[in-house]
Protein backbone atom coordinates (compact mmCIF):
# COMPACT_ATOMS: atom_id res chain seq x y z
CA UNK A 1 0.00 0.00 0.00
CA UNK A 2 1.64 3.48 -1.09
CA UNK A 3 1.69 6.01 1.41
CA UNK A 4 2.16 9.94 -0.35
CA UNK A 5 4.09 11.62 2.93
CA UNK A 6 5.94 14.73 3.43
CA UNK A 7 9.32 14.18 5.68
CA UNK A 8 11.53 16.51 7.19
CA UNK A 9 15.22 15.54 7.22
CA UNK A 10 16.06 16.92 10.31
CA UNK A 11 17.12 14.92 13.73
CA UNK A 12 15.05 16.86 15.92
CA UNK A 13 11.77 19.61 15.80
CA UNK A 14 11.17 20.60 19.49
CA UNK A 15 7.28 21.68 20.30
CA UNK A 16 5.75 21.93 24.24
CA UNK A 17 3.70 19.45 24.72
CA UNK A 18 0.08 20.38 25.92
CA UNK A 19 -1.25 19.32 29.16
CA UNK A 20 -4.03 16.79 29.24
CA UNK A 21 -7.47 18.27 30.33
CA UNK A 22 -10.78 17.70 31.07
CA UNK A 23 -11.64 17.02 27.32
CA UNK A 24 -9.79 13.74 27.30
CA UNK A 25 -12.06 12.44 29.88
CA UNK A 26 -15.33 12.55 27.47
CA UNK A 27 -13.91 9.46 25.95
CA UNK A 28 -14.01 5.94 27.01
CA UNK A 29 -11.62 3.85 27.40
CA UNK A 30 -9.77 2.42 24.72
CA UNK A 31 -10.45 -1.11 25.09
CA UNK A 32 -14.29 -0.12 24.50
CA UNK A 33 -13.77 0.67 20.65
CA UNK A 34 -14.53 -1.36 17.96
CA UNK A 35 -11.79 -2.75 15.40
CA UNK A 36 -12.60 -1.41 12.80
CA UNK A 37 -10.89 -4.56 10.49
CA UNK A 38 -9.07 -2.29 7.70
CA UNK A 39 -5.77 -3.73 7.00
CA UNK A 40 -3.36 -0.42 6.91
CA UNK A 41 -0.60 -0.35 8.57
CA UNK A 42 -0.01 1.73 11.31
CA UNK A 43 2.61 5.07 11.05
CA UNK A 44 5.64 5.03 13.10
CA UNK A 45 4.38 7.73 15.94
CA UNK A 46 0.68 7.66 15.30
CA UNK A 47 -1.48 9.04 17.83
CA UNK A 48 -5.08 8.52 16.99
CA UNK A 49 -7.40 7.52 14.65
CA UNK A 50 -10.64 8.92 14.03
CA UNK A 51 -13.80 8.26 11.74
CA UNK A 52 -14.86 10.82 9.29
CA UNK A 53 -18.32 11.94 9.06
CA UNK A 54 -19.19 14.79 7.00
CA UNK A 55 -17.63 18.01 9.51
CA UNK A 56 -17.40 15.72 12.28
CA UNK A 57 -14.50 12.85 13.85
CA UNK A 58 -15.35 10.25 16.13
CA UNK A 59 -12.67 8.78 17.74
CA UNK A 60 -11.82 4.87 16.21
CA UNK A 61 -8.68 4.32 18.62
CA UNK A 62 -5.53 5.53 20.46
CA UNK A 63 -2.29 4.04 19.26
CA UNK A 64 -0.21 2.20 21.59
CA UNK A 65 2.32 5.01 22.58
CA UNK A 66 5.64 6.24 24.38
CA UNK A 67 5.10 8.10 28.03
CA UNK A 68 6.80 10.70 25.74
CA UNK A 69 3.99 10.82 23.43
CA UNK A 70 1.40 10.58 25.81
CA UNK A 71 0.24 14.48 26.62
CA UNK A 72 0.09 14.86 22.46
CA UNK A 73 -1.79 11.99 22.28
CA UNK A 74 -3.99 13.09 25.28
CA UNK A 75 -4.63 16.64 23.75
CA UNK A 76 -7.65 15.94 21.94
CA UNK A 77 -8.57 19.11 22.17
CA UNK A 78 -5.91 19.92 19.38
CA UNK A 79 -6.92 17.18 17.67
CA UNK A 80 -10.29 18.31 16.98
CA UNK A 81 -8.86 22.06 15.93
CA UNK A 82 -6.84 20.06 13.49
CA UNK A 83 -9.09 18.84 11.87
CA UNK A 84 -11.78 21.65 11.70
CA UNK A 85 -8.86 23.70 10.16
CA UNK A 86 -9.00 21.07 7.55
CA UNK A 87 -12.60 21.71 7.35
CA UNK A 88 -12.40 25.41 6.75
CA UNK A 89 -9.79 25.31 4.36
CA UNK A 90 -11.58 22.39 2.76
CA UNK A 91 -15.21 22.64 1.43
CA UNK A 92 -17.24 19.81 2.58
CA UNK A 93 -18.38 18.35 -1.05
CA UNK A 94 -14.71 17.99 -2.39
CA UNK A 95 -14.09 15.49 1.48
CA UNK A 96 -16.16 12.59 0.44
CA UNK A 97 -13.23 10.21 0.12
CA UNK A 98 -11.59 11.38 2.92
CA UNK A 99 -12.84 8.29 5.58
CA UNK A 100 -10.47 8.58 8.25
CA UNK A 101 -8.38 11.20 9.78
CA UNK A 102 -5.31 10.40 11.61
CA UNK A 103 -3.18 12.43 14.46
CA UNK A 104 0.25 11.43 14.52
CA UNK A 105 3.61 13.37 16.37
CA UNK A 106 6.58 13.86 13.18
CA UNK A 107 9.09 13.53 16.14
CA UNK A 108 10.83 16.56 13.39
CA UNK A 109 10.89 14.14 10.48
CA UNK A 110 6.94 13.29 9.08
CA UNK A 111 4.68 16.28 8.08
CA UNK A 112 1.96 14.51 6.85
CA UNK A 113 0.68 11.56 4.76
CA UNK A 114 -2.04 9.94 2.54
CA UNK A 115 -3.10 6.48 1.83
CA UNK A 116 -6.30 4.58 0.52
CA UNK A 117 -7.69 3.00 4.04
CA UNK A 118 -7.99 -0.68 1.08
CA UNK A 119 -6.12 -1.12 -1.49
CA UNK A 120 -9.03 -2.53 -3.61
CA UNK A 121 -11.09 0.83 -2.72
CA UNK A 122 -9.61 4.13 -3.81
CA UNK A 123 -12.77 6.33 -2.81
CA UNK A 124 -12.22 5.95 0.69
CA UNK A 125 -8.74 7.41 2.39
CA UNK A 126 -7.09 8.08 5.22
CA UNK A 127 -5.53 12.05 5.99
CA UNK A 128 -3.01 11.89 8.50
CA UNK A 129 -1.04 15.55 9.43
CA UNK A 130 1.65 15.39 12.25
CA UNK A 131 0.32 17.87 15.22
CA UNK A 132 4.10 18.80 16.34
CA UNK A 133 3.43 20.75 12.99
CA UNK A 134 0.07 22.14 13.44
CA UNK A 135 1.11 25.81 15.20
CA UNK A 136 -1.58 28.37 13.89
CA UNK A 137 -4.75 26.93 13.73
CA UNK A 138 -7.13 30.17 14.29
CA UNK A 139 -6.57 31.74 10.95
CA UNK A 140 -5.88 29.84 7.59
CA UNK A 141 -2.38 31.43 6.64
CA UNK A 142 -0.32 30.14 3.60
CA UNK A 143 3.16 31.55 5.31
CA UNK A 144 2.68 28.74 7.61
CA UNK A 145 4.09 25.63 6.67
CA UNK A 146 0.76 23.63 7.79
CA UNK A 147 -1.37 25.41 5.86
CA UNK A 148 0.24 24.10 3.00
CA UNK A 149 1.05 20.68 4.09
CA UNK A 150 -2.73 20.38 4.24
CA UNK A 151 -3.18 21.42 0.69
CA UNK A 152 -0.68 19.22 -0.35
CA UNK A 153 -2.11 16.53 1.01
CA UNK A 154 -5.25 16.92 -0.06
CA UNK A 155 -4.08 17.15 -3.76
CA UNK A 156 -3.08 13.63 -3.32
CA UNK A 157 -6.45 12.82 -2.53
CA UNK A 158 -7.38 14.69 -5.35
CA UNK A 159 -5.92 13.41 -7.72
CA UNK A 160 -5.76 9.54 -6.88
CA UNK A 161 -8.94 8.46 -5.50
CA UNK A 162 -11.31 6.54 -7.82
CA UNK A 163 -12.92 8.85 -10.27
CA UNK A 164 -9.40 9.53 -10.92
CA UNK A 165 -7.21 5.69 -11.03
CA UNK A 166 -8.93 2.49 -11.73
CA UNK A 167 -7.76 -0.34 -9.90
CA UNK A 168 -5.04 -2.72 -12.48
CA UNK A 169 -2.26 -3.53 -13.01
CA UNK A 170 0.60 -1.96 -14.54
CA UNK A 171 1.04 -4.22 -17.65
CA UNK A 172 -2.62 -3.26 -18.93
CA UNK A 173 -2.15 0.20 -18.24
CA UNK A 174 -1.85 2.49 -21.10
CA UNK A 175 -1.45 5.84 -19.16
CA UNK A 176 0.64 6.88 -16.13
CA UNK A 177 0.42 4.05 -13.46
CA UNK A 178 0.25 5.78 -10.12
CA UNK A 179 1.04 2.63 -8.05
CA UNK A 180 -2.48 2.65 -6.94
CA UNK A 181 -3.81 1.79 -10.30
CA UNK A 182 -3.71 2.79 -13.70
CA UNK A 183 -4.82 6.93 -14.55
CA UNK A 184 -7.74 7.63 -16.55
CA UNK A 185 -6.65 9.46 -19.89
CA UNK A 186 -8.11 12.79 -19.17
CA UNK A 187 -7.26 12.75 -15.01
CA UNK A 188 -5.73 15.48 -13.58
CA UNK A 189 -2.26 13.38 -12.82
CA UNK A 190 -2.36 11.76 -16.17
CA UNK A 191 -2.77 14.84 -18.20
CA UNK A 192 0.27 16.41 -15.79
CA UNK A 193 2.26 13.03 -16.89
CA UNK A 194 1.87 13.90 -20.41
CA UNK A 195 2.66 17.31 -20.63
CA UNK A 196 6.47 17.15 -18.14
CA UNK A 197 7.07 13.39 -17.55
CA UNK A 198 6.64 10.99 -19.88
CA UNK A 199 9.82 11.77 -22.27
CA UNK A 200 11.89 11.65 -18.78
CA UNK A 201 9.82 9.47 -16.26
CA UNK A 202 12.42 6.33 -17.41
CA UNK A 203 15.10 8.58 -16.05
CA UNK A 204 13.80 8.13 -12.19
CA UNK A 205 14.24 6.15 -9.62
CA UNK A 206 14.06 6.10 -5.95
CA UNK A 207 16.77 7.71 -5.08
CA UNK A 208 17.61 10.34 -8.20
CA UNK A 209 14.76 12.86 -7.79
CA UNK A 210 17.77 15.67 -6.71
CA UNK A 211 19.55 14.73 -10.03
CA UNK A 212 15.83 15.08 -12.13
CA UNK A 213 15.55 18.19 -10.50
CA UNK A 214 18.69 19.45 -11.64
CA UNK A 215 18.91 18.23 -14.86
CA UNK A 216 15.09 19.89 -15.36
CA UNK A 217 15.12 22.76 -13.46
CA UNK A 218 12.24 24.34 -15.38
CA UNK A 219 9.82 21.03 -15.11
CA UNK A 220 8.98 21.84 -11.56
CA UNK A 221 7.72 24.65 -9.12
CA UNK A 222 9.82 22.80 -6.68
CA UNK A 223 12.71 20.50 -6.21
CA UNK A 224 10.08 18.25 -3.96
CA UNK A 225 8.04 18.01 -7.17
CA UNK A 226 11.11 16.33 -8.86
CA UNK A 227 10.29 13.32 -6.55
CA UNK A 228 7.62 11.41 -8.71
CA UNK A 229 4.30 12.59 -10.74
CA UNK A 230 2.23 12.30 -7.42
CA UNK A 231 4.33 14.59 -5.59
CA UNK A 232 4.39 16.69 -8.65
CA UNK A 233 0.92 17.16 -8.89
CA UNK A 234 0.64 18.01 -5.15
CA UNK A 235 2.94 20.64 -5.61
CA UNK A 236 1.68 21.83 -8.46
CA UNK A 237 -1.99 21.98 -7.13
CA UNK A 238 -0.51 24.05 -4.31
CA UNK A 239 0.82 26.85 -6.68
CA UNK A 240 -2.25 26.69 -8.28
CA UNK A 241 -4.27 27.03 -5.81
CA UNK A 242 -2.33 29.78 -3.49
CA UNK A 243 -1.05 31.96 -6.79
CA UNK A 244 -2.99 35.01 -7.13
CA UNK A 245 -2.80 34.67 -11.11
CA UNK A 246 -1.83 31.77 -13.71
CA UNK A 247 1.43 32.56 -14.39
CA UNK A 248 2.30 33.51 -18.30
CA UNK A 249 5.87 32.25 -18.68
CA UNK A 250 6.71 29.46 -20.62
CA UNK A 251 8.01 26.70 -18.73
CA UNK A 252 6.60 23.88 -18.03
CA UNK A 253 6.61 24.39 -14.45
CA UNK A 254 4.55 27.61 -15.37
CA UNK A 255 2.60 25.33 -17.99
CA UNK A 256 1.79 22.63 -15.59
CA UNK A 257 0.10 25.25 -13.13
CA UNK A 258 -2.09 26.67 -16.36
CA UNK A 259 -3.12 23.11 -17.14
CA UNK A 260 -5.37 22.75 -14.14
CA UNK A 261 -6.89 25.80 -15.24
CA UNK A 262 -8.31 23.75 -17.65
CA UNK A 263 -10.83 21.90 -15.40
CA UNK A 264 -13.41 24.16 -14.59
CA UNK A 265 -14.40 22.24 -11.22
CA UNK A 266 -10.43 22.65 -10.12
CA UNK A 267 -11.04 26.44 -10.84
CA UNK A 268 -14.34 26.68 -8.67
CA UNK A 269 -12.42 24.66 -5.80
CA UNK A 270 -9.50 26.93 -5.93
CA UNK A 271 -12.27 30.21 -5.74
CA UNK A 272 -13.81 28.23 -3.34
CA UNK A 273 -10.62 28.30 -1.26
CA UNK A 274 -9.46 31.06 -2.12
CA UNK A 275 -12.80 33.37 -1.32
CA UNK A 276 -13.59 31.75 2.27
CA UNK A 277 -12.76 34.99 3.64
CA UNK A 278 -10.27 34.06 6.01
CA UNK A 279 -7.69 33.37 4.32
CA UNK A 280 -4.41 34.98 4.38
CA UNK A 281 -1.11 35.76 2.62
CA UNK A 282 -2.19 34.34 -0.73
CA UNK A 283 1.03 34.19 -2.38
CA UNK A 284 2.49 30.70 -3.91
CA UNK A 285 5.52 29.43 -2.34
CA UNK A 286 5.16 32.02 0.58
CA UNK A 287 5.24 29.22 3.04
CA UNK A 288 8.97 28.86 1.85
CA UNK A 289 9.72 31.75 4.33
CA UNK A 290 8.28 29.93 7.04
CA UNK A 291 11.42 29.65 9.58
CA UNK A 292 10.52 25.20 9.58
CA UNK A 293 10.64 25.60 5.88
CA UNK A 294 13.89 26.41 5.59
CA UNK A 295 15.21 24.26 8.69
CA UNK A 296 13.84 21.45 7.04
CA UNK A 297 14.11 20.37 3.61
CA UNK A 298 11.16 18.05 2.73
CA UNK A 299 11.81 14.66 1.01
CA UNK A 300 9.75 11.42 0.40
CA UNK A 301 9.49 8.15 1.47
CA UNK A 302 7.99 5.08 -0.25
CA UNK A 303 6.12 2.02 1.29
CA UNK A 304 7.46 -0.98 0.73
CA UNK A 305 4.23 -2.05 -1.54
CA UNK A 306 4.46 -0.08 -4.06
CA UNK A 307 7.33 1.35 -5.81
CA UNK A 308 7.98 4.16 -8.91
Amino acid sequence: MKQYRLVFLAFILLFTACKKDQFAEDFPEEDQWEDTGDETEDEEGALTLYRVDEDQIDRIKDYPVSQELKSFQQDYAKHFKMWEFVTRLIPLAERDKIAEFEVFHGNGDLLGYVLPIDDNDLGRWRFALAIDAAEELEVINFKDLFTYVTIHEYGHVLSLNDEQVSISSEHSCNNYFTGEGCSRQNSYINRLFELGWKDIHKELTEDNADVIYEKYKDRFVTDYAATNPGEDFAEVFSFFVTQEKAPTGQSLADQKIRLLYEFPELVALREEIRGNGITLSLRAGSWQENPLYKKFRLNHRKSCKHHH
